[in-house]
């Protein structure tokens, strides 16, 4: 999970303020289709300029907005990135558990949703935005401090890690898990999309690669511990008393 979780950690406070100090509505007390369509129009400006030569007043044409509406919904351009990307983790709704579903059928369903976000364009071209302003942003991380930012990060992390995978196992060791499954299922396919090494897979490709890295999984998962001894490397010296 966290090749994807460790690309959302940096965005640059931008230095242009607001015209005026207007008394400010929090992001959640602006009219909704208000707060939609200027995150629609950020989304399109941070897209066509990259975050760092995206202006407020770029984003407030393209939303039909004056600078001074803007600034009373959202206190700056970080905090406006901060909203695009958590509207985006809004859209992910993992499935809900069917009667009869076993383990398998539960992580290849959450897997399968989480793939289709991940996988899906525009989330790859503003997961590439973030991984390139990560390099120039010094400050970047700061705006995904932000309860919401970390709310998101959790629901990722939820369909993996509050399933009991094994007796006793704790939650450092499901996350572990976690990123060991998501990368056997998904990372090569998630990198090849964001490098554009290779296009995305068809469903039927995503879902066999899926069903498989789950079955492998779960059968590691199940196995005892092999306590066979290493043999020797070629030309190293033998074990004493050999």
């Amino acid at each position: 999970m966290k090749v994807f979780l460790t690309f959302i950690y940096n965005v640059e406070m931008e230095t242009e303020g607001p015209p005026h100090k207007p008394k400010r509505r929090t992001p959640a007390e602006a009219e909704p289709s208000r707060m939609e369509g200027l995150i629609a129009a950020a989304e399109t400006v941070f897209l066509a300029k990259g975050y760092h030569d995206a202006t407020m007043s770029a984003i407030a044409r393209q939303a039909g907005m004056s600078k001074r509406t803007v600034y009373m919904m959202v206190q700056s351009k970080a905090e406006l990135f901060g909203e695009l990307l958590a509207h985006r983790h809004a859209m992910i709704q993992f499935p809900t558990q069917e009667p009869g579903w076993t383990l398998h059928d539960t992580l290849c369903a959450n897997l399968m949703c989480l793939a289709k976000f991940l996988l899906e364009p525009t989330q790859i071209a503003i997961t590439r935005l973030v991984i390139t302003e990560y390099a120039h942003s010094p400050d970047f991380s700061r705006v995904f401090l932000s309860s919401r930012i970390r709310k998101a990060k959790s629901h990722l992390e939820t369909c993996l890690l509050e399933l009991a995978l094994a007796p006793c196992i704790t939650r450092d060791e499901a996350r572990e898990l976690a990123s060991m499954l998501f990368g056997m299922a998904l990372g090569e396919f998630h990198f090849g999309a964001l490098s554009g090494f290779r296009a995305v897979p068809g469903a039927k490709v995503l879902e066999a690669r899926i069903r498989r890295a789950v079955s492998i999984f779960l059968a590691g998962l199940s196995a005892e511990p092999d306590t066979t001894p290493l043999l020797p490397t070629c030309g190293a010296a033998p074990p004493p008393g050999q």
